[in-house]
């Protein structure tokens, strides 16, 4: 089997017929089960965790709603995970576990975006890496997705190298600072993100590099499988040409979820 656990849902109508499309899509395309990850930011009860003139914008969503739809759609049989995409931030991190334990997730995905007031990212910030030191930027990056293993508050890190996503590279060799990284992640037991959406993104290559799926699979980290589809047609996009290099790579596993449990499936 295979599987699909980054998808949102915030550009369409959060409804049974509009998740339907995602379901019918993954099944078009082998894909035998979905997770819903939305971004944290979206929702109101989520706020005080990020909140800046941005996310402020877009914080106009209900978790609730967003629980109860997905719990429907689990109630209809259809292969539905619930699951959440949180914006990880030191300085917020109890708030964070504070707010993953008051609700059932299937998985809890723990994203690095923003770099203070930086969200590097977000196409609107693109004139802002000139003002930026890139080989800081990249320290400062992987330093924080780190940190964001070691806090145990989630299953899988996605987009695990997203700082890419612009074509700015470090002019520094940090190839044993990002092996150290990574032997560090091994010891949290975190799963990492095997992604096709850089593929979609100006980057044009998956999440993550090669290189650095090649410290994921020398450190024996676990992986998870993801589009990051934000319209229901880029659900399991790529997968087909995703896999195989994930076999070349050495993998032969993935895990997927269920009450924020692991279970290895055969890739």
């Amino acid at each position: 089997m295979l599987v699909d656990y980054h998808m949102h849902l915030e550009n369409g109508p959060k409804n049974l017929d509009y998740l339907k499309k995602f379901v019918e899509n993954a099944e078009r395309r082998g894909i035998s089960e979905i997770g819903i990850s939305e971004h944290c930011y979206r929702f109101k009860e989520a706020k005080h965790l990020l909140d800046n003139p941005w996310t402020r914008e877009r914080n106009v969503d209900s978790l609730s709603e967003y629980l109860d739809l997905l719990n429907e759609a689990k109630s209809l049989g259809w292969p539905v995970k619930i699951g959440i995409e949180i914006d990880y931030i030191p300085e917020a991190e109890e708030q964070i576990r504070e707010f993953v334990s008051k609700y059932q997730w299937d998985y809890v995905f723990g994203s690095v975006h923003w770099l203070g007031e930086f969200g590097f990212d977000l196409k609107e910030n693109l004139s802002l890496w000139q003002k930026y030191d890139i080989d800081k930027i990249w320290n400062e990056y992987f330093n924080t997705l780190l940190k964001a293993a070691q806090s145990g508050i989630f299953d899988s890190l996605p987009h695990p190298d997203l700082i890419k996503i612009y074509g700015f590279y470090p002019k520094e060799d940090l190839s044993e600072y990002l092996d150290y990284v990574f032997s560090e992640i091994k010891k949290t037991d975190v799963a990492l993100e095997a992604s096709t959406a850089g593929w979609r993104k100006p980057v044009g290559e998956m999440y993550p590099s090669l290189v650095i799926l090649d410290l994921i699979r020398k450190h024996n980290i676990s992986i998870t499988l993801a589009s990051d589809a934000h319209y229901p047609e880029d659900v399991g996009r790529d997968f087909e040409r995703m896999i195989p290099i994930l076999k070349k790579a050495g993998f032969n596993e993935f895990v997927r979820f269920e009450n924020r449990k692991r279970i290895f499936e055969k890739l």
